[in-house]
């Protein structure tokens, strides 16, 4: 089996994010003491993004008081429909330059590891893709790449050749298995990201625990808990050990408290993958509606 790294995002450091979240937005020292974690536990990956509310710079600040520019990676997203504040033609490298700079100010850092596009349908824009090469080309980040939704925008991207691919993949999300997608990225060498691996929190909630505008949902979790239980193992660990067992080599998390980053770390480091409890998951969902695997489509319309 390959080797599986976890790379901690940080919505919930900026932004109360996630439907099990119960906390808020973490106050500054618990968030510090979780990278403080982070980073003996090994992770030396960190996901932010304009998007993330104060995240990059609580990140910065945090890089900043423990002198750990050089010990970590950072992976920041420009922010989502970048182009509608620009009507007045500015050229698409300019753009690019610009906003990887406020980031690197927030940061403060020199350099980043990764710079992706956070509305993906840019990966459809050309001089939006050759904003991010000229980027690159200028030493501002060492890769480039796009976070994406459906199977069309990720197979784009690692038809593009893109470095980075960030692709929603979990135990309800299986739709990426049903395509050429990994065996694309591992020939055109673009570094997968598995992300959302607790679908925004939906798997780690009870089924009474459901907002009105995912009741639909209701059946899926009760028979994912089934399964879980019938294995003995927590939802949370059976969410984790799923991504980690996709073939994308890194698997974005993030944490509502201490106690879970914890817990994700040794899910991360677990000998045994349990394939039993994979393989019937991945019997019991492989395929499901889009209304439910894609955030975007969640309707808060209550029926």
């Amino acid at each position: 089996m390959n080797t599986f790294k976890l790379v901690l995002g940080t919505a919930q450091f900026g932004m109360k994010y996630g439907l099990a979240n119960t906390h808020g937005q973490l106050p500054k020292e618990e968030i510090f003491a979780i990278l403080d974690a982070a980073v003996a536990g090994g992770v030396e990956l960190f996901d932010t993004a304009y998007a993330y509310g104060s995240a990059e710079e609580v990140l910065g600040e945090w890089l900043s008081t423990r002198g750990a520019r050089k010990q970590v990676r950072i992976i920041s997203k420009m922010k989502p429909h970048v182009l509608n504040e620009y009507p007045d033609g500015t050229p698409m490298v300019d753009i690019v330059h610009q906003e990887i700079g406020k980031s690197l100010k927030r940061l403060g850092v020199d350099k980043l590891d990764g710079y992706i596009f956070h509305s993906p349908h840019y990966v459809y824009l050309k001089h939006a893709i050759a904003g991010l090469q000229k980027a690159k080309g200028r030493g501002l980040v060492n890769n480039i790449g796009v976070s994406t939704y459906d199977e069309s925008e990720a197979l784009q991207a690692v038809e593009l050749g893109m470095d980075y691919v960030q692709v929603p993949y979990n135990v309800f999300d299986q739709r990426l298995d049903n395509t050429d997608f990994f065996e694309l990225a591992k020939k055109n060498g673009a570094t997968v990201f598995a992300r959302s691996p607790f679908l925004q929190g939906l798997l780690l909630l009870k089924p009474t625990e459901l907002p009105p505008h995912l009741v639909h949902a209701r059946p899926y979790l009760e028979h994912f808990l089934e399964i879980t239980q019938r294995h003995n193992v927590p939802a949370i660990e059976a969410a984790l050990l799923f991504a980690r067992n996709s073939q994308a080599p890194y698997v974005v998390a993030g944490v509502d408290e201490l106690s879970q980053l914890i817990k994700d770390l040794a899910v991360m480091q677990e000998k045994d993958p349990k394939p039993e409890l994979i393989a019937e998951l991945k019997e019991a969902f492989q395929h499901m509606p889009q209304n439910i695997v894609n955030p975007i489509l969640w309707s808060k319309i209550q029926q």
